[in-house]
């Protein structure tokens, strides 16, 4: 089962946890802004680029245009340490306990274990691995108001007579954002989805959509990032004022 068994470098799908944090620790708002060094930042004696170059962007743009510089700032304002409680609290580097056989924990290393580069990369989704069930846990963590939910298969057994024999309870796991830096961060989700943002394919006509797209550079077999082979994905959940739905596609 490869939703659970497989780990893989998110990409940007993975901003959302560097946007909420920041949001959930009024680092930011989302109209705050943000000078994206016209696509060239150096920092940690490497450069990172984006893919077009921004100057200066709000939060909120930097989450619907996925800015790597915007991320990489908003990880090195939240510093080290709090940002991986952030990561931890979203249930990375984890086991989600469903119960299913072969299910892997993903890679997330302690700050002691990163480098100089790794505040301005993890935010972006590079040097942390996740299964494809953990990113739609944390996604669904924030569809749920800010709770991490414990992921279920069966809700309950009935026999023939329709008498419930066993029921399997909701269980939560964790508040990871408080309900208004939800609120916040799924208006940038929702901008996204929205004709300005990267995801505007995944709009779906009379329902508001939330989500992220990914889009991971593989490893060469050399262990440089490959510019030809690519992990895509998208995360997302509707209605994005009720969710009902959450969808990862990878």
């Amino acid at each position: 089962n490869r939703a659970l068994t497989d780990f893989f470098e998110p990409g940007s799908t993975f901003k959302m946890v560097a946007a909420g944090a920041a949001l959930n620790e009024k680092l930011v708002k989302l109209s705050d802004t943000i000078f994206c060094e016209n696509g060239s930042f150096s920092a940690g004696g490497r450069v990172l680029h984006d893919h077009h170059p921004y100057g200066n962007l709000t939060v909120q743009r930097v989450v619907e245009v996925s800015s790597n510089i915007g991320m990489a700032k908003l990880g090195m304002r939240l510093g080290e340490t709090k940002f991986y409680d952030y990561i931890k609290k979203f249930g990375f580097g984890q086991l989600t306990g469903i119960p299913l056989p072969g299910e892997v924990s993903g890679i997330s290393r302690p700050p002691s274990r990163w480098s100089k580069l790794s505040i301005t990369r993890i935010p972006m989704g590079q040097e942390i691995a996740a299964t494809p069930l953990q990113m739609a846990m944390a996604y669904a963590a924030v569809a749920n108001k800010g709770v991490l939910m414990k992921p279920r298969i069966i809700k309950s057994i009935t026999d023939p007579n329709g008498r419930v024999v066993v029921e399997y309870p909701v269980t939560m796991v964790r508040r990871v954002l408080s309900e208004a830096a939800v609120k916040h961060l799924t208006t940038a989700l929702k901008g996204v989805v929205g004709d300005a943002g990267t995801a505007a394919k995944a709009e779906v006509k009379g329902y508001s959509v939330a989500g992220k797209t990914g889009t991971a550079q593989k490893v060469d077999p050399d262990g440089r990032y490959s510019h030809r082979n690519f992990y895509s994905s998208f995360v997302g959940f509707v209605p994005a004022e009720d969710p009902q739905l959450l969808v990862m596609v990878a």
